[in-house]
């Protein structure tokens, strides 16, 4: 846990899934064709090469990703692709707490005002990301924090950007939901050893207490399927909205991993975006990527028009469900957080250097370049009703 706090605090980098252990990808006996009934499909049309940000304006719907201040500073190019492809961003690590108040009461914004400053130049919006994490702290603070230091640090941060022309939104809450049930002592909502439900009440009526202009999220992983944890996800939600508070959408992380040994849950992950259409909170999905898991092609052109298939019947099945915001973590495999050592999957890759050229999980190229990737996320924009 040391490496992950002290790379935490480098790069801001959110967590990558357990997905296969915590059952989010339904293996069975059955061979799936999830990533298969695509693999010579051409994403092809002809104004597939307007930005992704205009394809996606065109139908209603905003497209973006993860940003990075040391990248924007030192990488033109890369400046340049976010500029051109994303309407909303979210900063990596920036806004969370252990970059905004990395001393008790001290507050720094540096970093996510040179974000907003691209922002404002280029006209994107900024997704706030996050208020509250177990991960993305200082050293200092304890977790859960108490109420007075929950107070002090939204006042704090969201008070900075109350008259901001282009943070619209936040993310309040980031996985409070534990990942097992041996990781709660919470059998009704499952969130983490310490958090109650109470707090998370309190956290979000001081937010709305500060600026309840903005759109207010609860963000997590692992909920893209029928789960236990995406039970108690959908069941916290239900909690803050029977408590009256601002609560106007759900984060869904969607950190993927697919395969053709193991299926993907396609009715669970509906079922999990018509709960949150019922309780009229708005999934988007804020964190996407896509690994593809073994037995891997034989090809680095396979695999990226797996991947390719993927993010198309991934975002199909999102958009015929109302969702009209897509973010991926990140823009480019240049920069991508899962070609990181600290963070690089352990199952299959983190030990085989061979393998680490099939981590290609981003629209772009390390080049940046256009991918099928680009191009499916692209044809699932038009082709969204």
């Amino acid at each position: 846990m040391h490496y992950r706090r002290k790379f935490l605090k480098r790069a801001g980098y959110t967590t990558l899934s357990a997905l296969l252990t915590m059952g989010f990808l339904q293996k069975d006996n059955e061979k799936e064709d999830w990533v298969t009934d695509s693999i010579a499909k051409n994403y092809t049309s002809n104004n597939l090469n307007s930005p992704l940000r205009e394809l996606a304006a065109a139908k209603g719907k905003r497209y973006g990703a993860a940003i990075s201040n040391e990248f924007l500073q030192t990488d033109k190019d890369y400046a340049n692709l976010m500029a051109r492809e994303c309407s909303i961003v979210t900063p990596n690590g920036e806004l969370k707490w252990n970059a905004t108040e990395p001393q008790p009461g001290k507050f720094t914004f540096e970093s996510a005002d040179a974000i907003a400053d691209f922002c404002q130049k280029h006209n994107i919006e900024l997704h706030g990301h996050t208020l509250f994490w177990h991960m993305g702290k200082p050293d200092w603070l304890p977790y859960p924090p108490t109420l007075k230091m929950i107070e002090r640090h939204v006042k704090g941060v969201m008070g900075h950007y109350r008259n901001s022309k282009v943070l619209k939104s936040w993310d309040i809450a980031n996985e409070i939901i534990a990942d097992s049930e041996n990781e709660t002592d919470d059998a009704t909502y499952g969130l983490r050893k310490g958090v109650k439900p109470e707090l998370i009440r309190d956290l979000f009526l001081i937010a709305a207490s500060v600026d309840s202009s903005k759109k207010f999220y609860l963000n997590d992983f692992g909920i893209e399927s029928t789960t236990w944890k995406s039970e108690r996800f959908l069941k916290m939600v239900e909690y803050l909205k029977n408590s009256g508070v601002k609560i106007d959408g759900a984060g869904i992380q969607s950190h993927l991993w697919f395969s053709t040994a193991y299926s993907f849950d396609e009715k669970g992950f509906n079922s999990v975006l018509k709960r949150l259409n019922d309780l009229e909170v708005k999934p988007i999905i804020t964190e996407l990527d896509i690994i593809i898991d073994t037995p891997l092609p034989n090809s680095i052109k396979s695999l990226d028009q797996m991947v390719a298939d993927s993010y198309k019947r991934y975002l199909d099945l999102c958009f015929a469900a109302k969702v009209d915001t897509v973010i991926t973590w990140g823009l480019t495999d240049r920069h991508t957080w899962i070609r990181l050592p600290e963070w690089m999957p352990r199952k299959t890759f983190r030990n085989n250097p061979s393998l680490w050229k099939f981590l290609r999980p981003l629209p772009f190229d390390e080049n940046l370049q256009p991918k099928p990737a680009r191009n499916a996320i692209a044809q699932a924009f038009q082709e969204a009703s």
